[in-house]
């Protein structure tokens, strides 16, 4: 109660922000970086936080930089950028808004690029990398997926996933052509 606030952390100046935002149980909240300064524990709590006023139904309008953090919360998003709105929509549909609509991306182990690519046919376009762990197959269509998988059997690889690639908002907010 002696401490004045400005001898507070950056962390708990948000608390404290937050705290006052939300004392009197209001219907719509704004928040400003509500992240900003937080450790990885304060930042969690502060999702839950959010994600809870969102289940109780009221509107949150958050700005922030880390869009990681706006694709875990938000349901609809707008992009600023230079002072001008570049993208709003929900989040999914701002994630389809390329051509890569059909993009799968298959991760795998038990094999190496050069082996994979040695078997695979001449007129599959698939991107692979070497990773950590295994191989990043980035496959274009994915009428192409029995093909690269077929492949990857006969390279002696073992699949660990198969998901299609979406559009970050990072990389729709750098996209300089939308």
């Amino acid at each position: 109660m002696d401490v004045q606030l400005r001898k507070f952390s950056k962390g708990m100046l948000q608390r404290v922000g937050l705290a006052q935002a939300l004392i009197n149980d209001p219907e719509v909240v704004f928040l400003d970086e509500p992240m900003s300064g937080l450790d990885p524990v304060g930042r969690r709590e502060v999702r839950d936080l959010i994600a809870s006023l969102r289940q109780e139904g009221k509107s949150v309008f958050m700005c922030s930089h880390i869009l990681s953090d706006i694709e875990v919360l938000c349901d609809r998003v707008a992009i600023l950028r230079s002072g001008r709105l570049a993208h709003i929509g929900y989040l999914d549909d701002l994630h389809q808004r390329t051509g890569n609509r059909n993009h799968v991306e298959v991760v795998a182990t038990g094999t190496d690029a050069a082996t994979f690519l040695s078997l695979m046919p001449a007129d599959n376009h698939s991107q692979v990398s070497s990773t950590a762990s295994g191989l990043r197959i980035e496959i274009p269509d994915e009428q192409d997926v029995d093909a690269v998988l077929g492949t990857l059997r006969k390279a002696g690889g073992k699949l660990v996933s198969v998901q299609p690639v979406k559009q970050s908002l990072e990389e729709l907010f750098l996209d300089e052509e939308c």
